[in-house]
């Protein structure tokens, strides 16, 4: 009887473990269907980069100057060089794999707060499905994957309580793309609030320079590496939009390009200021930073920076598409934030992005209109749909309406006379 029940609990936990690795190859499948379309990114940005390093031997290349990617990406890339496998697949599956780090660290921050159950696998899982992730890798061949799996990872262990590592992955975050720093007005929060020692700081641009030195070593120069994210910061304008696709408050302001530069520094005027006001009002709450509190804070701020700060391009919003599927998680009062947050960014996407695009059908290169023989079909339309330009104004309103929702849930929790939250 006894070895009955055994055997009937085995075969429940492997039949779980088969149903999660088929969701696993289903998301994979779903990417891989998405390879074979070259996009205007990949085509004028990843594909001559591969070609360059390809052709003057591997990572010896990377001692010239010829991409305005951080390093840090540009090594993933020279070791695809050395990968047999065709160059499109090669450089859409470092995101990918990314995709896979990203699922991970949203299982383990779901995980604190539900041990004993299937609850962080779901999330897991749907944050492989959530189609601006697997869009960004696997169509559009972008790297946000990387930046945001190691800046989860932060908050996995800042939520630990293990600031040591924490900083290393946000150093390791801000290594690979400048986009990271949205989250770190939480760790100027967890400072003034005394949860953190300022020594931690040191690690961020420790973990910077050294990601320089093998380039460096090679032949680089190393102010040109150090110096790479403010030549992108203060770069001539190629236009004078202030918003490069994102729903941000630039919607609503129409700039001449006499006026571009005073409304640009006060956009960043107005994030810092942001900042620096969230900051005080959690100082002057003299609430214990708790879990909930911490995570409300990580959500609010990913949306308020690429929200207030100018040049922003839509794909900045990727850090709050997956931590706003998280706080649904924590707090499913609130499960509408996460939709409203993902159609804002989804729909977005400028059109831009699927310009230039090319099918490899029948053994020939086809391209401006879906290819009819592109398996499964529904997917080869997918760029088509996400090239419909949404009104930005209007998603600008909702991604507003969402920073005011999670910061008045946030300013509740708060000044709120209870202390029931969990640490």
């Amino acid at each position: 009887m006894q070895n009955n029940r055994r055997s009937v609990i085995q075969a429940k936990w492997i039949l779980k473990w088969i149903i999660f690795v088929s969701i696993i190859l289903l998301a994979m499948a779903l990417r891989g269907a998405l390879f074979s379309i070259r996009v205007r990114d990949y085509n004028i940005y990843m594909s001559p980069w591969y070609d360059f390093i390809y052709s003057h031997g591997g990572f010896t290349a990377l001692k010239y100057n010829f991409s305005n990617y951080p390093i840090s990406y540009l090594y993933l890339l020279a070791i695809a060089t050395y990968i047999p496998l065709s160059k499109i697949v090669i450089i859409k599956s470092i995101s990918v794999f990314f995709d896979l780090l990203l699922a991970l660290f949203t299982y383990l921050i779901v995980r604190l707060k539900y041990e004993k159950s299937y609850v962080p696998i779901i999330a897991a899982l749907l944050a492989l499905f959530t189609p601006t992730v697997f869009l960004n890798s696997s169509l559009w061949g972008q790297s946000a994957s990387i930046y945001a799996s190691c800046s989860l990872g932060g908050l996995y262990f800042l939520l630990r309580k293990q600031p040591l590592w924490a900083f290393l992955l946000f150093g390791l975050a801000f290594s690979f793309k400048l986009q990271a720093v949205f989250l770190f007005p939480l760790l100027l929060v967890l400072l003034i609030t005394r949860k953190i020692h300022i020594q931690y700081f040191l690690i961020i641009p420790t973990v910077y320079l050294i990601t320089l030195l093998p380039a460096w070593l090679i032949g680089a120069n190393f102010m040109n590496l150090l110096t790479m994210y403010s030549a992108e910061v203060n770069h001539p304008p190629q236009s004078h939009f202030l918003t490069l696709g994102a729903p941000n408050i630039f919607q609503w302001i129409p700039v001449s390009a006499a006026q571009f530069d005073m409304w640009k520094n006060l956009g960043i005027l107005l994030a810092l200021s942001a900042v620096a006001i969230l900051s005080f009002v959690v100082r002057a709450s003299r609430r214990k930073i708790t879990n909930d509190i911490m995570l409300r804070l990580a959500l609010v701020f990913v949306l308020v920076m690429p929200f207030l700060l100018p040049e922003m391009h839509e794909r900045y919003f990727y850090l709050a598409d997956i931590i706003s599927l998280i706080y649904v998680f924590y707090f499913p009062d609130y499960f509408y934030i996460a939709i409203l947050i993902e159609l804002s960014s989804l729909l977005s996407t400028r059109g831009h992005r699927f310009v230039s695009m090319r099918y490899k059908v029948g053994g020939q290169t086809r391209a401006t209109k879906p290819a009819p023989n592109l398996r499964p079909r529904v997917l080869s339309y997918i760029p088509y749909l996400m090239g419909v330009r949404m009104n930005q104004q209007f998603l600008a309103v909702l991604i507003f309406g969402v920073i005011i929702i999670t910061s008045w849930d946030l300013g509740k929790l708060l000044f709120s006379t209870s202390q029931s939250d969990s640490a």
